[in-house]
């Protein structure tokens, strides 16, 4: 069970994270060599973990060995091209977020066409049951009000409001909308990365199986509690920056 245990070990954890943010930081500018281990650690993490909470059978040793490039004999075309399209994708949220670019109706279509490029332009136009969930999504008339509604939500500025956190939270509110018909679990994941970068927290790996993963978003759509998916993410940025805090150590 992935938890972080009580309200106060929550809050160290978190204060532990900002202290190791800010060393991180004042040992800026990393080499060369450091900085683009850690962007690919980071591109293969999101990568991997992603695709794996979509089903795909693939290790992450072959998903690490398509992101540099090489051509897998054992793994499907199929996996290639989910790969490179996540690679492409995320290569994209990362200039964005280098630009401090706020997340929007505009960067989620960029982003979405760049992870699905053989998916339809626009919101879903169907009312599907999201039978894994046990869920209805609001009708497709009213997604474009509800992502409008979420982007504002999103760009409220709140003091001591904890980012990690609310990337969760943004998560769990993008699925409760389900706006695509095809990637919106995908699309999801892509915010909350997203979310992390913009605050200056890295992505990380999602260590839930698919079967808690989809416990924990329906513990948020009946119950709007989203600690199972946040204690995941906090464990996750620890974890990230205590390796990367070795990595950059003189």
């Amino acid at each position: 069970m992935i938890g972080c245990g009580s309200r106060q070990e929550r809050e160290s954890m978190y204060r532990d994270i900002k202290k190791k943010r800010l060393i991180l930081e004042n040992r800026k500018p990393y080499s060369r060599e450091t900085a683009a281990y850690m962007q690919e650690l980071n591109i293969v993490d999101w990568t991997f973990s992603s695709l794996r909470l979509d089903g795909m059978a693939l290790s992450r040793r072959n998903a690490e060995r398509i992101v540099r490039g090489e051509f897998v004999v054992e793994c499907s075309v199929r996996d290639h091209l989910a790969v490179r399209s996540h690679c492409d994708a995320i290569r994209m949220a990362c200039d964005m977020a280098d630009m401090n670019a706020e997340l929007s109706e505009g960067t989620v279509m960029k982003l979405y066409k760049a992870l699905y490029q053989e998916a339809g332009e626009g919101y879903r136009r169907l009312n599907p049951v999201i039978r894994s969930f046990d869920y209805v999504p609001p009708h497709f008339n009213e997604i474009g009000e509800q992502m409008a509604l979420l982007f504002q939500w999103l760009g409220i500025s709140e003091i001591d409001v904890d980012p990690i956190r609310k990337a969760a939270v943004l998560h769990n509110k993008f699925l409760e909308i389900y706006p695509f018909e095809a990637g919106s679990e995908a699309m999801a994941r892509m915010a909350m990365q997203y979310e992390l970068m913009r605050n200056g927290f890295p992505p990380v790996p999602l260590l839930m199986s698919e079967q808690e993963y989809n416990e924990a978003i329906i513990r948020y759509l009946k119950k709007e509690q989203s600690d199972m998916l946040y204690d995941m993410l906090l464990r996750g940025v620890f974890s990230k920056l205590e390796l990367f805090m070795q990595l950059t150590a003189d």
